[in-house]
Formats: C-alpha cells, sequence, structure tokens
C-alpha cells in the first residue's frame, strides 16, 4: 500500500498554524491530484471558512477534546474519505506523544512535523511553558517563526532552538508573510585573524560551527572550555567543549568538538583548558553530513570558569 503522509502542525494557540496550513494550500503542487482530510484540534481567531474547505476539496474533521483522538476515529476517517494526504493541526497543549502512543492506520506515516510560533511571543513562552516548547522543538523538522520585524533578535531565538534540535530547519517571516532572508549577526568576527569571543557565547560558536562548517574550514580559534581524556581515543585526541543547559538540570547536554593535537596530552579525565587551532570539517558517512574538528596547535590548563555553563 502506497505511505500517505502526514503532515502534523503543532504550536500554542494564535502561534500561526491555521494562517501557516492556508499558505500550504497556495501550492498547486501540494494539492492538485490529492484527496485531503485536515484534523483541526483546537479553533483559534482564525478559522477555516466553508469557500476555502470547497475550493481545495478538502475533509474538515474537527477535534475539541484529546479524549476524541483516538486510533478508532483516525481509522475512520480513513476509511471513509480515503485521504492521499492528511494534515493535523495539533493542539500545542496537550501531550507531544498521543498521536505516537495510539499508533496511525495502516499506510499514514509521519512525513514532516512542522511548527509555527509567533515571534512576537515567544519570550514569554520560553518564560513560562519552556518544558512545552522544548517538546515540540525535540520532534520538530521545521520550526517557522512568524510576524518577525527589525527588532527581532533571530540569532537568540536560532541559538535557543538548535540547542535542542541541532537538527531543525529554522524559517523567520516578516509580518507580511515574506521570508526574513536577512543574515544573522553573530557576537564575534568570523573573519578576524584568530576567531576569539566571550566564554558566554561559546553556544552561539557551536551552533554555528556545527550548522555551518564550511564556513570555519581553515579558520583559527582561540576559546575556554572543558577537555575530556577517553582511553578508548587514539593518541593525540580528546573531546573539548561546555555544557549547556536549555530548560533545567535534567536537559544539560555536552556541546563538543573532537580534537587533535600533536602537543603531549598531559592530564586525565577532565580538565578545564584553553585552546588554540584551526578549525577543519569531516564527512561523517552514517549522519550523511559534514561536522568540524579542530585541529589544536597549543593548549593550556586553566582554572575553573566562574560560569561552568552555557544557557539558552
Amino acid at each position: 500500500m502506497t505511505d500517505i503522509p502526514v503532515f502534523l502542525i503543532t504550536g500554542f494557540l494564535e502561534g500561526g498554524k491555521t494562517t501557516f496550513v492556508k499558505e500550504i494550500f497556495n501550492d498547486p503542487e501540494f494539492i492538485e491530484g490529492e484527496r485531503i482530510t485536515l484534523i483541526v484540534c483546537e479553533s483559534g481567531i482564525e478559522e477555516y471558512e466553508k469557500e476555502f474547505i470547497n475550493r481545495n476539496h478538502v475533509k474538515l474533521v474537527s477535534i475539541s477534546d484529546k479524549e476524541e483522538l483516538t486510533y478508532s476515529l483516525l481509522d475512520k476517517i480513513n476509511k471513509e474519505n480515503k485521504p492521499t494526504k492528511v494534515l493535523i493541526e495539533y493542539n500545542g497543549m496537550w501531550e507531544f506523544d498521543i498521536i505516537e502512543k495510539l499508533g496511525l492506520p495502516k499506510g499514514w506515516e509521519i512525513a514532516q512535523i512542522i511548527t509555527p510560533i509567533d515571534a512576537s511571543t515567544f519570550d514569554s513562552y520560553m518564560n513560562n511553558m519552556k518544558s512545552l516548547l522544548i517538546e515540540q522543538f525535540k520532534n520538530s523538522n521545521l520550526i517557522v517563526f512568524n510576524r518577525c520585524n527589525e527588532v527581532t533578535d533571530k540569532l537568540k531565538f536560532r541559538n535557543g532552538v538548535k540547542a535542542i534540535n541541532a537538527h531543525v530547519s529554522i524559517i523567520f517571516e516578516l509580518e507580511n508573510g515574506e521570508i526574513d532572508d536577512r543574515p544573522l549577526e553573530l557576537p564575534f568576527d568570523i573573519n578576524a585573524d584568530v576567531i576569539e569571543f566571550e566564554d558566554y557565547d561559546f553556544g552561539v560558536w557551536y551552533l554555528d560551527a556545527t550548522e555551518f562548517p564550511e564556513k570555519y574550514e581553515g579558520k583559527k580559534i582561540k576559546t575556554r572550555g572543558v577537555a575530556y581524556i577517553n582511553p578508548k581515543y587514539p593518541k593525540g585526541i580528546f573531546a573539548f567543549g561546555r555544557n549547556a543547559m536549555t530548560c533545567c538540570e535534567d536537559d544539560i547536554t555536552f556541546l563538543g568538538f573532537l580534537c587533535q593535537t600533536a602537543q603531549p596530552i598531559d592530564f586525565d579525565g577532565k580538565e578545564w583548558i584553553e585552546i588554540e587551532g584551526t578549525l577543519h570539517r569531516k564527512f561523517i558517512q552514517n549522519e550523511q553530513r559534514e561536522i568540524p574538528y579542530i585541529n589544536v596547535s597549543n593548549f593550556k590548563t586553566i582554572n575553573k570558569l566562574e560560569e561552568e555553563l552555557v544557557y539558552f
């Protein structure tokens, strides 16, 4: 049986989910010749007008309570509507794993998880509902920050998301719906003879270097962090980085690079060090992506930093 792609659009009320879904239907390649079922799990200010439903030949199913979202309901929808594509506008206040637990009808397969976010309220949600946002970030393939303007701190938003899900794609949209393609401003000079930055900006540099390793090929770097020696590592190899907290102590993650050096490694286990070196990249076959590593020309031990963690 041919797989039926399921597009899961999640996020909070008034985050722009309905607007995003309507924009999808502006793409003729997405809707032409398709039988599309749209399952809506909450009602926002913007709704789906009858004209929109009729024009796009959409089968609309509304669910007001999460108890209604069952395998039996989805199976009934599948048999009655015989969809070739399914869109689910999910309620961001519901547990994210409900669909995973109840299962999907035969042939249905999650194709993409998309989270639209209102940039003007993002900070408020991060301060008050961070754990729910993190669950959405962890599972998303694409995050769309909408309603951006000239004062939107895109770098801050991007780093907050990438610290949780390094592989997610991020799009910024202006208030008029156009893509905001203005470059992000980094808090350091990438074209300096030696790239240096404040200790608290380690996470910004790490996320940019891991997402765009080609930008840093051959660049010299000087920074401070923690080195780890593993007996399984070849001679001259160690891990270097910083621990980052994205939500709480249970979510501390090590942001690190592998380093190689010809300098004798005169410490065991864990040590705070300052390194100088050159960034290079290597293609990892099983992950189908390039990752950066550091060829360390010099390092020295230092005192533990006053602030051990990186925050987002």
